[in-house]
């Protein structure tokens, strides 16, 4: 899938969570004031963040459709990580000030016991919150997009705080008031730990991070199965905004021309963006095989 069919998808996905959080949060709003709970109204503020936090991710997008140029020739995929990083930061703010809200409350010892109605408003949050990290989540896979994956993520943080919600909710109607803001800072903790996991996440991508598992070995499975190919001598893969490019040393036939040993090479290379979806570029270093060492020190 090319960058401008990638940003297509994403941007249908994130217009839809933005309409679905503007409404979402419209109604907790409505019914936290109505009903006089606070982790309801401090839940609305989660969700209407998440209308700011989708725009960064649409601009990330938008950023990373740009194609290579001389400024930057791995083209703009890495705006998805610095998208995310936003995005963390964003969460954590939030977290932090809807949690610095419940702790006043629950210092000051003014409790509230929420109406009925916020009951239902918290179980279509839930629904609605894990419909959209299910849906968001799959086609940021699909996708391979960073920013996507940390928005779905975000999306179930806010369906897991709006079980906290519920909690608090129910056990201030059946007579502990002070659950409700007890659970406002449950749901200010959920916040601040997934906006630090994604932004730990981002930060990993930004900084080169080695890519080990089941990628590393497909691709080091691809590279031995060229005809030529002695060995696979090191491999190292790093993310790039949707891609991921790899450099990769391989041992040849000592023997072999300089043309044979370029023509392995490019076998590799071809071999390797035609199997791995994934994978954007590939440099070879061809090692002569054996080698010194491969005889125990008594070559030259």
């Amino acid at each position: 899938m090319d960058e401008m069919a990638r940003y297509k998808v994403g941007r249908r996905v994130s217009w839809l969570t933005i309409i679905g959080n503007i409404l979402l949060a419209a109604v907790k709003a409505v019914v936290g004031v109505l009903s006089g709970s606070s982790v309801l109204i401090a839940d609305a503020v989660h969700s209407l963040s998440d209308v700011a936090t989708t725009v960064v991710v649409l601009f990330a997008l938008r950023i990373a459709k740009t194609p290579p140029d001389a400024e930057h020739p791995y083209g703009h995929g890495r705006a998805e990580s610095i998208g995310a990083k936003v995005l963390a930061v964003m969460l954590v703010l939030m977290g932090l000030s809807i949690g610095g809200t419940a702790v006043r409350q629950l210092f000051v010892g003014t409790y509230t016991i929420p109406g009925q109605m916020a009951i239902w408003a918290v179980l279509l949050s839930i629904v609605v919150k894990e419909a959209m990290y299910r849906y968001s989540m799959a086609v940021g896979q699909r996708i391979n997009s960073t920013a996507l994956i940390a928005d779905a993520l975000e999306h179930r943080s806010d369906a897991m705080s709006s079980v906290a919600s519920l909690i608090g909710v129910v056990g201030a109607r059946l007579g502990y008031p002070v659950c409700d803001p007890l659970a406002a800072v449950v749901v200010s903790a959920f916040i601040v730990r997934m906006g630090a996991g994604i932004f730990l996440e981002s930060s990993h991508e930004l900084m080169d991070a080695q890519v080990h598992g089941a990628l590393a070995a497909e691709v080091e499975m691809h590279a031995s199965s060229v005809p030529g190919v002695e060995h696979v001598d090191e491999v190292r893969i790093r993310k790039y905004g949707a891609y991921h490019f790899v450099d990769m040393k391989l041992s040849v036939d000592r023997d072999l021309t300089v043309w044979e040993g370029h023509a392995i090479a490019s076998q590799v290379k071809s071999k390797l963006q035609n199997s791995v979806p994934t994978v954007g570029d590939v440099l070879v270093h061809i090692d002569p095989y054996p080698d010194h060492h491969d005889l125990g020190g008594s070559g030259s």
